[in-house]
């Protein structure tokens, strides 16, 4: 008996044979999908069936069985060698009939489905297969059910180098190895967690929305921007649309029944849309099973497990843990998450391929791009070409998008394999925001005294450029009233989570008050106040502010419902690019108080950024 693992206690064998259940899937869903053809789907299963066989060497068989206190077995070869380097030796290439490239794709592949930063010793790795794992070739083979080769020429290793590896200049060879090694490391990662590798996988989150929003707003209730992302949904979209367009509707109308990726820029807004699409007052797009927990739609980010925690009515933490872990491995119909848990392989760090290979089988959105830094968007606009060249879809929408993103967008893509469009719905008959620019400061008492006054009877919000000022501000309407709460990034953890929860809860409530804040309220948030105080910000965060005011439109603009303070305004130089800034709070200043229209929004964007 040959041991993968210790717990649980596992041979190579139902290790393998667990990864081949999720290969006979993932081959089901995705053999038209790719450019792969039958001979590579095979390459997939001969690495699965040898990715393991070095771990009948001896030395890694005791390792395990001193855990199980297990009698130990002779070693004849002490070296300390990596299983997957010796999982290459036992490949019998000649038999498989491969050609060249062929071999070295499933050499690497074998190779570095763990990565390591030690490079293969040849001579250790080749002494230890000889004497540790030949000597029991006959019952390797019998226990294993595959046939292991006595070749064990220094040569057979060349092709594992780290001088030799696959690399992206290596063009269409590069997209193969990625798609198969990402495989391999998706199939190993679920059956070593014991889930599945795809959940829901017949289920139509589109249709969802369809129904959602027939029962809510009847039949033809869709918008221009909903029927451009619906009619093209195998496209590469970026649409620019106003807040309270219906942004997510539009987005999932897009995925149709493939897996889809859909990215949010803050942890708040992730959890919000999260409870949004799978409760069934609402999208209701979810699959709860007894042995698998909620199956359509995973939630992914640094806390994730934490909020299944405090919002689950159920008292199964294992049910919780393994919900979890099918989103950790990317095993639901549809994904919320951060960026960093899917979109960071352009690094090309090790083992990038598991993620890269994952965007390949479906479509990525992207909410609200101009709320990350400069560098994070260089990053995700690299990844939309590199998206582009393994096959998958992206959606990037937003209030505003920067003219250079676009184009650097259009750069990078060069020739894209699918066609690019574009999109702007503005709509100026939707008046949502009546501005006043205030030769203030927002901390100073007069302004004080309007929020407090404004909060006896309205929902009012203040956004701060940095914590401290948005403390003082704080302490100071503290000291008027006790309808006052405070929302920043430096709160713990489970402080923070739970007031989260309470301004969420707030905003759907019909009791007034205010609440104080800094830029994590900006973006993608579904919350509604009646009036807004801010500092000047650039006007990219600008706008996206007034988008938790009067979201809907639906509300009076008669009278001033944002307030902006023009005066000692903080976090400039740091928070905001002090020339940007500059651009932005001239260009608004040319604005005389009164009603700002979409397209005025749209349009001073494009002057500050161009």
């Amino acid at each position: 008996m040959f041991l993968a693992k210790s717990s649980p206690k596992e041979t190579i064998r139902e290790h393998t044979d667990e990864l081949l259940q999720r290969y006979e899937v993932l081959k089901n869903l995705y053999v038209k999908a790719f450019t792969l053809d039958e001979k590579d789907w095979n390459l997939l299963r001969v690495a699965i069936e040898y990715h393991d066989v070095g771990k009948a060497d001896s030395v890694f068989q005791n390792k395990i069985r001193k855990v199980l206190n297990m009698p130990l077995i002779q070693e004849n070869s002490s070296h300390d060698v990596q299983h997957n380097y010796l999982s290459v030796l036992a490949v019998p290439y000649r038999e498989l009939e491969i050609n060249k490239n062929e071999k070295k794709l499933l050499a690497q592949i074998i190779a570095y489905h763990h990565e390591r930063k030690e490079a293969p010793i040849a001579s250790e790795i080749i002494e230890n297969y000889r004497q540790n794992i030949l000597p029991s070739k006959r019952l390797v083979e019998e226990d294993m059910g595959i046939t292991i080769t006595e070749d064990v020429s220094g040569g057979r290793l060349n092709s594992i180098s780290f001088n030799n590896r696959i690399r992206e200049t290596d063009g269409e060879l590069f997209l193969k190895y990625v798609l198969l090694k990402g495989f391999l490391h998706r199939l190993d990662h679920a059956a070593s967690a014991h889930v599945p590798v795809e959940l829901a996988t017949e289920m139509n989150v589109s249709q969802y929305v369809n129904s959602f929003m027939e029962q809510k707003f009847g039949l033809d209730s869709k918008n221009p921007l909903q029927q451009f992302t619906e009619e093209n949904q195998d496209k590469h979209i970026v649409v620019v649309a106003q807040t309270g367009m219906g942004k997510t509707e539009a987005g999932l109308l897009w995925l149709g029944d493939k897996k889809g990726f859909f990215t949010l820029p803050l942890r708040v807004s992730i959890n919000a849309m999260y409870k949004r699409i799978t409760e069934e007052s609402n999208i209701g797009f979810s699959k709860k099973t007894e042995e698998y927990g909620e199956e359509a739609t995973g939630l992914l980010h640094s806390t994730s497990l934490d909020y299944l925690y405090d919002s689950s009515t159920e008292a199964n933490d294992v049910l919780l843990e393994k919900v979890h872990a099918q989103s950790r491995e990317f095993a639901n119909k549809l994904i919320i998450s951060t960026i960093d848990q899917i979109l960071k392989f352009p690094f090309f760090y090790l083992g990038f391929e598991k993620e890269f290979a994952t965007v390949a089988t479906g479509k990525v959105i992207i909410d609200e791009l101009q709320a990350y830094d400069p560098r994070i968007a260089a990053l995700l606009v690299r990844a939309m070409a590199l998206i582009d060249q393994i096959g998958g879809s992206f959606l990037i929408m937003t209030a505003t998008l920067p003219g250079f993103y676009f184009n650097a967008l259009q750069r990078e893509l060069g020739v894209s394999k699918k066609e690019l469009v574009y999109g702007e719905f503005i709509d100026d008959t939707v008046r949502r925001h009546h501005i006043s620019l205030l030769d203030y400061a927002i901390h100073d008492e007069e302004i004080v005294e309007k929020m407090v006054q404004l909060g006896e009877v309205n929902k009012v919000l203040v956004i701060c450029n940095t914590i401290d000022r948005s403390i003082q501000v704080y302490q100071k309407i503290k000291l008027y009233t006790d309808k006052v709460n405070l929302l920043h990034s430096r709160f713990i953890k489970k402080d923070r989570s739970s007031l989260e929860k309470s301004l969420l809860n707030f905003a759907g409530e019909n009791e007034p008050g205010i609440w104080v804040t800094t830029q994590i309220v900006e973006a993608s948030l579904d919350i509604d106040f009646d009036h807004l105080f801010t500092e000047m910000s650039s006007l990219d965060s600008q706008f996206q502010r007034y988008g938790r005011c009067n979201r809907k439109g639906k509300k009076s603009v008669d009278k001033v419902n944002v307030h902006v303070c023009m005066e000692d305004v903080s976090g400039v130089g740091y928070v905001y690019h002090k020339d940007i800034y500059n651009r932005s709070s001239l260009l608004l200043s040319t604005k005389q108080d009164g009603i700002l229209l979409e397209s005025e929004k749209h349009s001073m964007i494009k002057k500050t950024l161009r």
